[in-house]
C-alpha cells in the first residue's frame, strides 16, 4: 500500500486563501495538499498518515467541527489544526475540546503559521517513531514465540529478519526446503511498517506465460507480495520478473530460494540480471541439523500443537526416545520434525526414515517403492483423520480389517496392537 507524499492537508472552501496557503509551504519546502471541502478529504485519509490537516471552520456543507469529528473517528492520531475567525476565543475553545491539536486565528501571520505546522509536525513523527519501536519490542518476543529456536543459528535468523522488516527492501530468503521460509516471510510482513495485505504467488505453479499476468493481477491492496520457489522459474520468467523487480511501483518484494545464494551451483540456476537483483538483503534459513538442541525444543512445541489440534494426549517421551533425533541429520528439516510430532501424537511412532543426503543413490526395487509410497499414504490418512483408523478406512474406501493388515506390511502397526 502506498502512503501520501504529502505533509499538509489544506481544507479550506476559499479558493485564494487556500492556494495562498499551499503556496507559501511549498516555498519552505513542505508538501501541502489543498481540497475544497471536507468529504474529499476525508476520501484521501489514511490513519497512518505521518501528516497534518490544516482546517478552516466556517465552510458550507461539512464545517470545521464536522470535518474534525469525522477524523477523529477515521484517523484519531492524526493532528487537525483548526482556522477560526479573528478574535473568536469560544470557537478556539471549543474546538480544543474537541480534540484539535492547535488553533490559528485568521489572517494567519506566514511566520505563525509555519512555526505552528512544523512544531506539530515534529510531534506527529515522533508519536510514530515511538510506536514503531514498541511494536519492534514487542514483536520481538513474539519472533521468538513464532519462530522457535535458541540456537546461535536461529538468533542471527530472527535479528536479521527484526533488521530487515521496517526497510521497504527487496529480501530473498534462501535454505534447504522445509527451514521455514514461507513463515519468515510472514514475519517480515507482520513486523513491517506496512498496513497492507500479504499475498503469495508460488513459481513451481506459473509458467513463462503467465507470470506476467500473475504479477499484474497483484491485488491493489498489497503490501507485501512473497514469491515462492524462483529458481523454478525458466530464463524467460526470469526476465519477467528482473523487469518487475526494477518498477518502482510496485509492493515490497520477498522471494524465496531453495539452496544457498553462497553455492557455485545458483549461478546456472538464476540468470545474472536476476542474481544481481535478488542478492542485496538475503537471510539464509539455518538446516534444522545445524541447530543443535533446537530439535528438541521444536519437537515438544509441535508435539503441543498437535495435541490440541488432535484433541489428543501427550504422550510420554523418554530420553531413549530423544536419542536418535539428535543423531539424525533431518534431510526434511523443521518440516519433517513437524510431521515425525504428528505421527506421534496419532500413535504411529517416529518412523524415522534412512537419509540419503550422502549423495549416494538410493535404488529402490518396484515392491520396496510400492511399500514406501503405500506407507506415505496410509501415514497421511490417518494425521487427516487423527489417527481414528475407523475413519482412514472409511475414506481410503477399504475394510477396517484390510487397512489393519496394510498397516502391519508397512511398519505402521506391530503384531498385538490391533
Amino acid at each position: 500500500m502506498k502512503h501520501d507524499t504529502h505533509d499538509i492537508y489544506v481544507v479550506d472552501d476559499d479558493q485564494d486563501f487556500r492556494e495562498a496557503t499551499c503556496e507559501l509551504l511549498e516555498e519552505e519546502g513542505l508538501a501541502p495538499r489543498g481540497f475544497a471541502e471536507g468529504r474529499a478529504m476525508l476520501d484521501s485519509l489514511d490513519p497512518e498518515w505521518d501528516g497534518v490537516i490544516l482546517c478552516d471552520v466556517r465552510m458550507g456543507g461539512m464545517d470545521g467541527f464536522d470535518v474534525l469529528k469525522a477524523v477523529r473517528n477515521a484517523a484519531p492520531e492524526v493532528p487537525f489544526i483548526m482556522i477560526t475567525g479573528h478574535g473568536d476565543v469560544r470557537l478556539a475553545i471549543a474546538a480544543i475540546k474537541a480534540g484539535a491539536y492547535d488553533f490559528l486565528e485568521k489572517p494567519v501571520q506566514p511566520d505563525v503559521l509555519l512555526s505552528t505546522i512544523r512544531r506539530t509536525l515534529n510531534a506527529r513523527k515522533l508519536v510514530i517513531e515511538n510506536k514503531k519501536l514498541r511494536r519492534r519490542v514487542a514483536h520481538r518476543g513474539g519472533m521468538v514465540s513464532q519462530l522457535v529456536g535458541r540456537s546461535d543459528a536461529m538468533r542471527t535468523c530472527r535479528k536479521a529478519l527484526l533488521n530487515l522488516a521496517p526497510l521497504p527492501v527487496t529480501v530473498t530468503l534462501s535454505g534447504e526446503a522445509g527451514t521455514g521460509k514461507s513463515l519468515a516471510a510472514r514475519m517480515l510482513h507482520d513486523y513491517g511498517e506496512g498496513s497492507g495485505e500479504f499475498h503469495v504467488i508460488n513459481c513451481a505453479m506459473v509458467d513463462a506465460d503467465g507470470l506476467i499476468g500473475v504479477l499484474n493481477d497483484v491485488p491493489p491492496d498489497t503490501d507485501t507480495l512473497f514469491i515462492r520457489a524462483v529458481h523454478k522459474l525458466d530464463m524467460t520468467a526470469q526476465t519477467q520478473l528482473a523487469d518487475y523487480l526494477r518498477q518502482q511501483d510496485r509492493p515490497r518484494v520477498i522471494l524465496s530460494y531453495t539452496g544457498s545464494l553462497k553455492a557455485p551451483e545458483v549461478t546456472t540456476i538464476l540468470s545474472d540480471e536476476l542474481l544481481y537483483l535478488v542478492n542485496v538483503a538475503t537471510v539464509e534459513m539455518p538446516a534444522l541439523r545445524e541447530r543443535g538442541r533446537d530439535v528438541y525444543l521444536l519437537l515438544e512445541t509441535f508435539l503441543r500443537e498437535a495435541a490440541a489440534r488432535y484433541e489428543k494426549r501427550l504422550p510420554n517421551v523418554t530420553k531413549e526416545m530423544l536419542t536418535p533425533l539428535g543423531k539424525y541429520d533431518w534431510p526434511g528439516n523443521v518440516r519433517e520434525l513437524r510431521n515425525v510430532a504428528e505421527r506421534m501424537i496419532i500413535g504411529l511412532g517416529m518412523n524415522l526414515q534412512p537419509s540419503s543426503r550422502s549423495g549416494a543413490v538410493v535404488h529402490q526395487s518396484y515392491e520396496d517403492a510400492m511399500l514406501s509410497f503405500e506407507r506415505e499414504l496410509l501415514e497421511q490418512t490417518l494425521r487427516e483423520t487423527a489417527g481414528r483408523k475407523g475413519a482412514a478406512a472409511e475414506r481410503l474406501a477399504i475394510p477396517r480389517k484390510r487397512l489393519y493388515l496394510r498397516m502391519k506390511a508397512v511398519g505402521l502397526l506391530k503384531s498385538g496392537q490391533d
